[in-house]
């Protein structure tokens, strides 16, 4: 409503009764979309802002001078102190002109994302605010010419209506809505002045929204293939690879070999099973041993290296799955203010968020400590009294917290898995099964002149688990 004519001659006439004894004060635009208009009228000022934005225009009008700040181009020098005479409204068109003293004329032609001011003399065009319409710059006066009758003016509406529609973006009208909140003006200008706050603020809201959904969707993109082929690998290196296996067996079997052999025909003591052996013919019964044993040493390096990758990816699915659901719940910009930050100061405050390891299971946050003194932050500055603590028992370790989720249980599968994170970021990482401790942060305390991650638990749960982090 607010960008059809009808409207656009409502807002023409509430200026010609709001300017009466006026003069131009000053004009100017801080940037390519956004023009400020300041009228005076000895102790009383009138300011008015357009913006164009959300492919359309907006309005707002505030009682007191805006003043120039910073880098600003000055527009329609030629008015200053020209006193208002009178407005003419357009027949039909989404326009109308400000008169002046002199013959000068101030067009508003508020064609939705095509808004703009011009300037006139007579019918000469002056200037006008966006410069980047190439049409309006061969516009004359004569096209707004027609005008619209007087009786027109006359019929100015007395309550003007803000309500929203089935989009969720406010309507400005001069009649209320049937259904929903209507809130109702006797001022024209309050009345845009609600809807532009209203609208412009929907619109950057839901902008940035769409905006980080994107963003944290296309990290998942991202870091779910690294984390799942690097998982593949890492299973495929441990179930299909037996270098040091291989190497004990040829030791076993170096009184049965030969240099030049290619193949070493025994039985597998590890299955009973027999086992045909592949062998380098230029090396001796001990270097091929030294071979295959050197092919293990370099598997578990490769396994360090996925299981380290596979840990930063799973690190950075949690944060941005944890991300998306904070962006998608969202319902106004302060539910985003804590993405607001520089992108400089986001990756640090990410950075910061990687202090601890980050895992998520079944929706569940689960925290790990990576040092003595992080577990201490953890345990005793980050976690609720409500969270579950877990620690592998009996041998020094990473603390491990299981963010609480407003007192619901902690389910047994997501115990498990952070059970066994207790495991594997321990000592008994190299054991089959390691018996971990959990209990509710509460029942966790730090002994005074205690070492840095020692802690002392007042009650504790037991369960034994295999350590891995996939």
């Amino acid at each position: 409503m607010h960008s059809k004519h009808p409207f656009i001659h409502q807002l023409g006439i509430a200026l010609k009764n709001n300017l009466q004894g006026y003069l131009f004060f000053d004009a100017f635009s801080v940037n390519k979309n956004e023009l400020v208009l300041v009228f005076n009228n000895i102790d009383k000022w009138l300011s008015m802002k357009l913006i164009i934005e959300a492919r359309t225009f907006f309005i707002q009008f505030y009682d007191y001078p805006i003043e120039r700040k910073g880098s600003t181009y000055v527009l329609f020098n030629e008015l200053k102190n020209s006193p208002f005479i009178d407005l003419k409204l357009h027949e039909n068109e989404r326009s109308f002109r400000l008169v002046f003293k002199n013959n000068l004329s101030l067009v508003f032609k508020l064609y939705g994302s095509l808004a703009n001011v011009l300037l006139f003399d007579d019918e000469n065009l002056i200037s006008l605010f966006r410069s980047q319409i190439e049409s309006d710059k061969h516009l004359l006066l004569s096209n707004f010419t027609k005008l619209e009758s007087a009786d027109i003016q006359n019929s100015m509406p007395t309550r003007f209506y803000v309500y929203e529609n089935e989009k969720q973006f406010p309507v400005l009208n001069i009649e209320p809505h049937n259904s929903g909140e209507n809130k109702e003006y006797d001022s024209v200008f309050e009345a845009f002045n609600e809807f532009t706050r209203q609208y412009l603020g929907r619109y950057f809201f839901t902008q940035k929204k769409e905006k980080l959904i994107q963003q944290s969707q296309g990290e998942l993109k991202r870091w779910k293939p690294i984390a799942e082929n690097a998982s593949n690998a890492l299973n495929f290196l441990k179930n299909n690879a037996r270098n040091e296996e291989i190497g004990h067996i040829i030791m076993a079997n170096l009184h049965l070999m030969k240099k030049g052999e290619e193949t070493l025909e025994t039985t597998d003591f590890y299955t009973n099973l027999p086992i045909s052996i592949k062998l380098k013919a230029n090396l001796n019964p001990q270097e091929n041993a030294q071979y295959y044993y050197k092919k293990a040493r370099n598997q578990k390096n490769e396994e360090q290296l996925l299981a380290t990758k596979i840990e930063q990816a799973k690190q950075k699915i949690a944060i941005n799955e944890e991300k998306l659901a904070i962006v998608l719940a969202a319902q106004s910009m302060r539910d985003l203010k804590q993405f607001d930050l520089p992108i400089g100061k986001q990756k640090k405050q990410e950075e910061q968020r990687e202090t601890y390891r980050t895992f998520m299971q079944n929706g569940w946050k689960i925290l790990v400590g990576k040092s003595a003194s992080n577990n201490d932050e953890l345990t005793l500055k980050v976690a609720q009294k409500n969270d579950l603590w877990l620690h592998a028992k009996g041998v020094s370790g990473s603390h491990v917290v299981i963010k609480n989720q407003n007192n619901k249980p902690f389910p047994n599968e997501v115990i498990h898995y952070a059970a066994q994170l207790a495991a594997y970021y321990s000592k008994s990482k190299g054991s089959a099964m390691v018996p971990v401790i959990f209990t509710p942060k509460k029942f966790v305390r730090k002994p005074k002149g205690a070492d840095p991650g020692q802690v002392f638990v007042e009650k504790e749960e037991l369960i034994l688990v295999e350590p891995k982090i996939s």
